[in-house]
């Protein structure tokens, strides 16, 4: 890629961010993508900066026409929102793209405009290097384009049963077509208020960005597709029992298992975080802020008069557990409500428990449900495992070097806390919170 950059392009026009917008156009027929030529000589997509108070699909289709004389329809997908690689971004300014997929038939005569010297119709396989970030951009739309196929399945099965547990907000499904299996899960109905519902949406969007990056860094330990339709539903390869996908950890095969996800959680630390930007506080700040700091004297008196009703509920080896824990809160917020350790973080999946873990004997570990994904301590998710595991009475004792007993502790005031929240219904949801914190404390005070 060149290295020169012309005058005109050196100078953002805004400190902070800027905000622009790009268009992939691709003839998924033709296996071709509309290019653009800067005046650097560099090949990039089209797209520029949005205009005061423009809509970034809008401002897509307008810089496509003036650059290429293009014109596409606003039937787009979001691909790409967040921060770019850009040789223009310093210190003081920055671009922040919003990146849309277009797909045409055919291929309408492109020439260069405004701000193209050149503008045509590349070859998919044979592409030139692109400019800044656009090569990285075009692989996730390519990436979305390649699991259209789960669409397809998911809305014309032969057959489809739902799927039990989880997150109760989506309705979970497994559809089968023509012998291929997927999972797909969409926000339930009955959330019809719209704060709620947008708030779903976001976590969706997130999960399906995060997985697109990762498979665009070679990451195997998620499912090989996954696509966002219609921004409510997340599609995804099922990884069925009878097909010799484990959803829990085994005796007979625990040691495989864990090492097996010790090996992904070590890989997903080396990749980089995603540059997408999520509507969603980070999930270490939540754990921050949900735990220790928001246990005061009246949460401490709260889990007290909690721990009655759950005691009966306990093994006695538990029921003792609980009793050290309670004469231990004080001392363990003190310690908890410190200031968090900043240094070598990395990317960590964040949700980490069996049922966010598939197991093959053959193909390793998968792992789904990314939307508390983000920066985080080394470490975090074979602890999160670990706890997991310690709970449903694993023996996790050959791992116990290993464990990040600074998360251990995080997670520990995190689950105390919200086992504390009112409840609608049973206790079960605040009961497993509360069973969780406990297993993070048997670990933490044996390390």
């Amino acid at each position: 890629m060149s290295e020169i950059i012309s005058t005109t392009e050196q100078k953002l026009w805004y400190d902070g961010p800027n905000y622009t917008a790009d268009s992939i156009v691709i003839s998924p027929g033709l296996r071709q993508v509309l290019l653009i030529q800067r005046e650097t000589g560099e090949w990039a997509l089209p797209g520029g900066f949005i205009d005061q108070g423009e809509d970034p699909l809008a401002a897509a289709i307008r810089e496509t026409r003036e650059e290429t004389g293009v014109t596409i329809s606003d039937g787009a997908t979001l691909i790409f929102r967040g921060l770019v690689d850009d040789p223009r971004n310093s210190q003081e300014s920055w671009i922040e793209t919003s990146a849309y997929l277009f797909t045409v038939s055919d291929t309408t005569k492109a020439t260069g405009h405004d701000d193209a010297i050149d503008a045509g119709w590349w070859p998919i396989d044979n592409l030139p290097s692109l400019y800044a970030s656009h090569d990285y951009i075009l692989t996730r739309a390519l990436d979305h384009l390649s699991c259209q196929n789960l669409i397809e399945i998911a809305q014309s099965p032969e057959t489809y049963h739902d799927v039990s547990g989880g997150h109760m907000q989506y309705d979970k499904i497994i559809a089968t077509r023509n012998g291929q299996s997927v999972f797909f899960k969409q926000i339930s109905a009955k959330y019809d208020d719209t704060p709620r519902r947008n708030r779903l949406h976001q976590y969706l969007e997130k999960e399906a960005f995060v997985m697109a990056h990762l498979r665009s860094h070679g990451y195997s330990g998620i499912p090989e597709r996954s696509i966002l339709h219609d921004s409510d539903t997340l599609i995804m390869d099922a990884m069925e029992p009878d097909d010799g996908w484990q959803w829990r950890a085994r005796k007979e095969t625990f040691n495989s298992y864990v090492n097996s996800a010790i090996e992904k959680f070590n890989e997903l630390e080396s990749i980089p975080l995603p540059a997408d930007a999520f509507d969603i506080e980070p999930s270490r700040d939540s754990f921050i802020k949900e735990g220790w700091q928001s246990i005061d004297n009246q949460k401490i008196d709260k889990l007290h008069k909690l721990a009655p009703s759950f005691l009966d509920r306990l093994t006695p080896r538990s029921q003792a557990a609980t009793q050290s824990l309670l004469r231990d809160l004080a001392s363990l917020r003190q310690i908890g409500s410190q200031k968090p350790k900043t240094n070598s973080l990395v990317f960590c999946h964040h949700d980490i428990r069996q049922s966010n873990m598939a197991w093959h004997p053959n193909y390793g570990t998968r792992l789904v449900d990314w939307s508390w994904s983000g920066l985080g301590e080394s470490g975090s998710d074979i602890t999160s495992l670990l706890i997991d595991l310690h709970k449903s009475y694993h023996d996790i004792s050959p791992y116990q070097n290993i464990i990040n007993l600074d998360h251990c502790l995080t997670l520990m005031g995190f689950w105390l806390n919200h086992a504390t929240w009112p409840h609608h219904g049973n206790d079960t949801t605040r009961f497993q919170q509360f069973l969780s914190a406990l297993s993070a404390y048997e670990i933490y005070i044996n390390g």
